[in-house]
């Protein structure tokens, strides 16, 4: 009985030895940001993962809810249970959740229960887990990490050498390069891998000074320049001043700015052969100058005068003026000046807040030179219609000249109509005198006076003075008639 025993004790060990050496395993991670900033958003990957495929699982996430708070996530359930099965078996499964960071401190975040079976025996796997720490700071904690080093560790021109030597401390640098020299290479590095650096590539330079600025911003934001200005000789430059300001003379053609409808041509200048433009519709010859800071523009050179002076081209879709300076003038505009493509110019306004100003200038396409309709809302310019609007003008006078003799017409007559009033008030009053030399008949003289007291004549009433004055006429005329009756009849 003993050996019986034994005999299946030992089938039994055989048995589950070799079940328990090939069980499958899997393991579950939580992974992603360490760090987040109190009210931002964190998201965290959970993944399930086995060299042999997964038929279900089952896994729950635990999380702080006072540090964390759940936004979304992709779960079957929606929230933190993940659960399901597949019908051919996975490899990898995936979940990500979403979390508002609610105060600051230090929190973790875990796979609380977990459950997994294989697909092909349908066996428990034995899974390992992991779990995540995060730290939560303040907006003013996660700046105060930040690095402040904006200094460069390397700074450097190809194929010439700075003056002084690069230290990371000094921040002006001088570098002298050939006359033929048309570009140059600047190249830098930043001290700190936080931060970032502009300014660098290969840029061009003209004969004269050339400066440039290398900036190094901090991971704070703090900022560092460094200034590199290169130096093309030239063993004859050509000095210019204009009003006070240097300039020299720029030699080579392909520094010189664009010129639109002009043509490439040379000019002398100090016995020099100086690349210009030059136009037949203008009458201009354009030359490049370059100022202090290097920077190129072209110039009117007056040969004669040796004089420059600055050629500034207005650029629209369909005209290019070059805007000047004139003695004509506009009748009813008022001058002033407006600022077009950041140049300021003079101009002719209707008011100071019309939509439209008047320049004069010349179209350097076709040479018209005259005055220019600008339109400041839509940038837009076309040539300014003299014809028309001189006739609009000479219409709005001859209109004003009208308006003002009717306006005399009309006070003369009012003149008159008042006078003829008051002459008819004089007349009613010699005639009052007339009725008291009838001293015969004083009852009668007694009479018209209340007849006339009954009948007031009001002076802004012309019309009805008038028909007063007849009525009264009429009245005189019957007493004069009666009178003489009543003569008559005494001498009978």
């Amino acid at each position: 009985m003993k050996k019986l025993k034994f005999i299946l004790l030992s089938i039994v060990t055989l048995i589950m030895v070799p079940l328990s050496v090939n069980a499958a395993s899997g393991t579950i991670k939580v992974t992603g940001s360490s760090q987040v900033v109190v009210g931002n958003r964190i998201t965290l990957t959970v993944t399930l993962s086995s060299s042999t495929s997964i038929g279900s699982w089952q896994m729950n996430l635990n999380y702080d809810k006072s540090y964390l708070q759940l936004t979304s996530t992709n779960s079957e359930a929606g929230g933190t249970m993940m659960a399901a099965s597949s019908a051919t078996g996975v490899k990898t499964k995936t979940y990500t959740f979403t979390f508002k960071a609610l105060k600051s401190g230090s929190t973790r975040v875990s796979i609380d229960s977990y459950l997994a079976y294989a697909f092909d025996d349908l066996s428990k796997m034995d899974i390992s887990t992991s779990s995540k720490t995060v730290k939560i700071i303040t907006q003013e904690e996660l700046e105060a990490s930040y690095s402040k080093d904006n200094n460069l560790k390397s700074l450097s021109v190809e194929g010439f050498e700075l003056s002084p030597a690069f230290s990371k401390d000094v921040t002006e640098y001088t570098v002298t390069v050939p006359e033929d020299t048309k570009e140059v290479t600047i190249n830098a590095t930043e001290n700190d891998s936080a931060a970032t650096v502009s300014g660098t590539g290969t840029f061009e330079v003209t004969q004269g000074t050339n400066t440039f600025q290398i900036v190094v911003r901090a991971e704070n934001g703090s900022e560092k320049t460094y200034t590199v200005t290169v130096d093309v000789t030239d063993s004859n430059p050509i000095n210019v001043t204009i009003d006070g300001d240097n300039y020299t003379v720029v030699k080579i053609k392909e520094f010189l700015p664009s010129a639109n409808a002009y043509t490439e041509t040379t000019v002398k200048i100090s016995d020099f052969d100086i690349p210009a433009y030059t136009s037949e519709l203008t009458g201009f010859t354009l030359v490049g100058l370059k100022d202090s800071a290097g920077n190129i523009a072209l110039y009117i050179y007056d040969a004669d005068n040796n004089s420059y002076t600055a050629y500034n081209e207005l650029k629209f879709n369909q005209l290019t003026i070059y805007p000047k300076e004139t003695d004509n003038t506009l009748d009813g505009y008022e001058l002033g000046t407006v600022t077009i493509n950041d140049i300021e110019v003079p101009a002719y306004y209707t008011s100071s807040d019309s939509r439209f100003a008047i320049i004069y200038g010349i179209n350097v396409e076709t040479g018209e030179e005259g005055f220019f309709k600008y339109d400041k809302t839509d940038q837009s310019i076309q040539k300014y219609d003299d014809e028309m609007i001189n006739s609009l003008l000479e219409k709005n006078k001859l209109y004003s000249y009208i308006i003002i003799g009717f306006s005399v017409i009309l006070v003369i007559m009012f003149i008159i109509l008042i006078t003829k009033g008051r002459g008819k008030k004089k007349k009613k009053k010699d005639i009052k005198v007339e009725k008291v030399e009838f001293k015969d008949e004083p009852e009668n003289v007694s009479e018209n006076k209340e007849e006339k007291t009954e009948q007031p004549v009001e002076e802004n009433k012309i019309e009805e003075v008038i028909s007063e004055d007849f009525k009264l006429d009429e009245e005189i005329y019957d007493n004069a008639n009666n009178k003489k009756k009543s003569k008559k009849k005494k001498k009978k």
